[in-house]
């Protein structure tokens, strides 16, 4: 009776053992875990906090281009009329110079 209970006590200690270092490992994976997920939130953390000057450097260099895209097609829109109006004169020169240059038909005298 006596070496079965220590059977049986051998038994328990070595399955609460195996448990226990079972247990040991788990701990270490949670702290592995725990570590590399607070060195993915500090590198996070780091990389989103200048997000908010980032963003609204960003929109005043937008709003910036934006004026400056509108003051360039204004200037465009400036030049096309200037050359619109230049392109017009030299059509009307062209018309003026040629009519100058025909000959006039000469009326005919009808006396007989």
């Amino acid at each position: 009776m006596l070496i079965a209970v220590i059977i049986i006590n051998l038994i328990l200690s070595l399955v609460f053992f195996f448990v226990a270092w079972r247990l040991w490992k788990l701990k270490h994976t949670i702290n592995q875990a725990t570590k590399s997920i607070l060195n993915a939130d500090r590198v996070t953390y780091n990389v989103l906090h200048a997000t908010p000057a980032t963003l609204a450097q960003g929109e005043r260099g937008t709003r910036n281009l934006r004026t400056q895209y509108q003051q360039v097609e204004l200037q465009l829109l400036r030049w096309r009329q200037i050359l619109q109006l230049l392109s017009l004169g030299q059509a009307a020169w062209v018309r003026q110079s040629i009519l100058k240059r025909r000959p006039r038909k000469q009326k005919l005298s009808r006396t007989l």
